[in-house]
């Protein structure tokens, strides 16, 4: 960034500065520009976009009803007096009355305001359902309608070519989660586009198409009244949506979603219109606010501020007609917008302001069908007639006389015509992504093609590897965090060799054929791990130890494990405390838990001698310096498996706890205790077959490095 540079104000006119352009900023600068002669005021618009987004017609665009530019007015165009930037504002300076932004050239300018109206909404947030923000599809934008519409078209043109029945299924499995507004019109939309283009398929047919609602309530849209809801339900039901109610989704994964008690839903595709998160400039935002919105005085200035003003999503404004916060609609956030204005020019003016008031008008919600529920003025409304009037009420709406032709002559086009199917078909460049499974799902299954290289960045994986004598598989080997997989038929460009599988909730990094091959051609220590990883991971240390590795086999780990070390160190012991440990106790290591229980990390010596090359103090806590989360197995696993993760991983000892699904410990086996019984109990060959014991051994040899990665 470069040095911060500052314009100011002049003295002659007034500066009114509004962050955000939806409903309620475009409205407050329209009324602001229309209220105000141009040697008065300058009205100042900043938004990311340079449009507007009628977000209410979105789901039209996924469902290929309107064209995306059908939803989006030029900001430009429409406020024609106002000065409108798409800059991004960082901060608020609200002692000097200053927003920072940040320019074209990146450097951080300063800009003074009169007022200030912050008017910049919600964003996505995802992250509040494990795996949502990796596998599904928002709804919030432009971009993400035609994302979706575009890969709900790809989905189609799979499943035509699809040649197995149960993946077809999952490819025309559509999930949307979220029972209100957009989540009902998206999954009418959906359901209407692909049901009414199947009859242009010849491999599946409108009956093969299922689209699911999920809502975490006892009816959809809550908006609207109960003899509504039940319509509304009752008629999308009967359209072919399925609706579960009471339910909410605890996780999401590539195959699909998981609800909270355990019920797994399949599909292909993932919609996902819950879950929002205060604006980032809301956040750095001091200001006093309650469930991420800014609270407000009734006249819609921030709390103990004269010219900071807060309207929209990102303020909690008590509406003075009923006395309750204002819902989050489109409605409310148009009257906002004015009537901010308002009180702004009665401030300019001299004049008293006034609270926020409003009556509702009334609910509008398109359920697909050409049907519609509606709460308008009292009167209920359902069926054609509510959605002839639902699309009425919005096309009169748009902003421009110029939109209202467009879209009303696209929809009178689609009662005469078939949807559009047409789709810009993207091919994006391999990119690096996330993804999150559950446990049981297979990350990649032997004998697929080579796609992706993963790095494990929370969770355990197993290795399975299935054999003509065992199709199921054996569990060969347990990576952890910091593991990578999937390298070496990447490198050899042959299927898999063994399937990789979610041990406990996982979070992989996902790193594309193409991106990985230019970084591992050019990363040094990338291409030396990989090296590394190919050497060790090539050798069947049990290839001339056939009788050894039976014997390990069936050999539970509880049979051989020893005592959890002791003490367990907190989390929060210093790291002098830890050092007097290892003088006093003479471990090579110490796990560390919070509740004396549950395995939260590994100290070593090690680690020890690296924090205080790093400089850390006496007092530095040990959950600062440990390995946090190390692989684990469980007392049911066969000390095989315990065999190669040490060989895999390095390590002289692994921790062993309860169960796969629980980290509580309950003892520690030693590479020394497993060669002991192998010595003891194998049936040992030639001398020239010790080869495996000594594989073992050497690949324990390296000490206790927690922290180098697995291969």
């Amino acid at each position: 960034m470069g040095e911060k540079s500052e314009i100011r104000m002049t003295n002659d006119k007034k500066r009114i500065v509004i962050i955000g352009g939806g409903f309620a900023g475009v409205q407050c600068a329209g009324t602001l520009s229309r209220g105000l002669a141009r040697d008065q005021a300058e009205v100042v618009l900043f938004n990311d976009e340079n449009h507007l987004v009628f977000s209410p017609l979105l789901a039209e665009v996924v469902g290929s009803s309107l064209s995306p530019l059908d939803v989006v007015v030029p900001l430009r165009q429409l406020l024609p007096d106002v000065l409108c930037r798409t800059e991004t504002v960082r901060t608020i300076d609200l002692a000097a009355s200053e927003i920072e932004y940040e320019s074209d050239d990146g450097e951080i300018q300063r800009l003074g305001y009169h007022h200030l109206v912050i008017a910049c909404g919600s964003v996505t947030n995802l992250n509040v359902v494990p795996g949502m923000a990796d596998h599904a599809f928002p709804l919030k934008t432009v971009g993400d309608a035609v994302a979706l519409r575009s890969h709900i078209m790809a989905q189609m043109e799979r499943a035509e070519v699809c040649p197995h029945p149960e993946r077809r299924r999952w490819l025309l499995t559509f999930i949307v989660v979220g029972g209100g507004f957009s989540g009902a019109e998206a999954a009418g939309e959906i359901n209407d586009l692909v049901r009414s283009s199947a009859r242009y398929f010849k491999n599946f047919h409108r009956e093969d198409v299922r689209v699911t609602l999920i809502h975490s309530r006892e009816q959809i849209l809550p908006e609207i009244s109960p003899d509504l809801r039940d319509f509304a339900g009752k008629k999308m039901e009967k359209a072919g949506v399925s609706l579960v109610l009471n339910a909410r989704v605890a996780s999401a994964t590539p195959e699909g979603v998981g609800l909270q008690g355990g019920q797994f839903i399949h599909g292909g595709t993932i919609v996902c219109t819950v879950g929002s998160a205060p604006s980032p400039v809301v956040g750095r935002l001091a200001a006093p606010t309650e469930k991420g919105r800014l609270l407000t005085e009734p006249d819609m200035r921030l709390r103990d501020s004269k010219n900071v003003w807060a309207i929209g999503d990102c303020a909690l404004i008590v509406n003075a007609h009923d006395g309750q916060p204002s819902p989050t609609t489109g409605q409310f956030a148009e009257r906002q917008g004015t009537q901010c204005a308002q009180n702004i020019i009665r401030v300019l003016q001299g004049q008293a302001t006034r609270p926020f008031s409003f009556s509702k008008l009334g609910e509008l919600c398109s359920i697909g069908g050409h049907s519609a529920v509606a709460d308008l003025f009292g009167f209920h409304l359902s069926g054609f007639f509510a959605w002839f009037v639902w699309r009425g009420v919005y096309l009169f709406k748009l902003p421009s006389w110029a939109h209202r032709f467009q879209v009303g002559f696209d929809w009178a086009w689609l009662l005469l015509f078939p949807r559009d199917l047409a789709h810009v078909r993207a091919r994006p460049t391999d990119r690096v992504s996330h993804a999150h499974y559950q446990p049981g799902d297979f990350i990649i299954r032997q004998n697929d093609p080579p796609l992706n290289f993963y790095v494990i960045e929370q969770g355990e994986v197993e290795v399975v590897r299935s054999s003509p004598r065992d199709q199921n598989g054996e569990v060969i080997a347990v990576l952890g965090p910091g593991s990578f997989f999937g390298e070496k038929a990447l490198l050899s460009n042959e299927p898999r060799v063994a399937s990789v599988r979610a041990r406990t909730p996982v979070e992989v990094l996902v790193m594309g054929k193409n991106v990985f091959t230019q970084i591992s051609s050019t990363l040094t220590p990338l291409r030396d791990a990989l090296a590394q990883a190919l050497n060790r991971r090539r050798v069947d240390v049990w290839k001339d130890e056939p009788q050894a590795y039976e014997l390990l086999k069936r050999t539970p780990l509880k049979e051989l494990m020893e005592p959890v070390p002791q003490p367990l160190l907190k989390p929060t012991a210093a790291l002098a405390e830890v050092g007097h440990a290892f003088v006093e106790h003479g471990n090579e290591f110490f796990y560390v838990s919070s509740d004396g229980q549950t395995l939260d990390g590994v100290v070593t010596i090690t680690d020890l001698l690296r924090a205080r090359a790093a400089g850390a103090a006496a007092q530095t806590p040990t959950n600062q310096f440990m390995t946090a989360n190390p692989v684990a197995l469980a007392a049911d696993d066969d000390c095989a498996v315990a065999s190669n993760v040490i060989r895999e991983c390095r390590l002289k000892a692994l921790p062993v706890v309860e169960r796969k699904d629980t980290r509580k410990l309950v003892g520690c086996i030693r590479v020394r205790r497993l060669l002991a019984y192998v010595f003891k109990h194998a049936v040992i060959g030639a001398p020239d077959s010790c080869q495996a014991r000594n594989q073992l051994a050497g690949g324990a040899g390296r000490g206790m490095d927690w922290n180098n990665p697995a291969s």
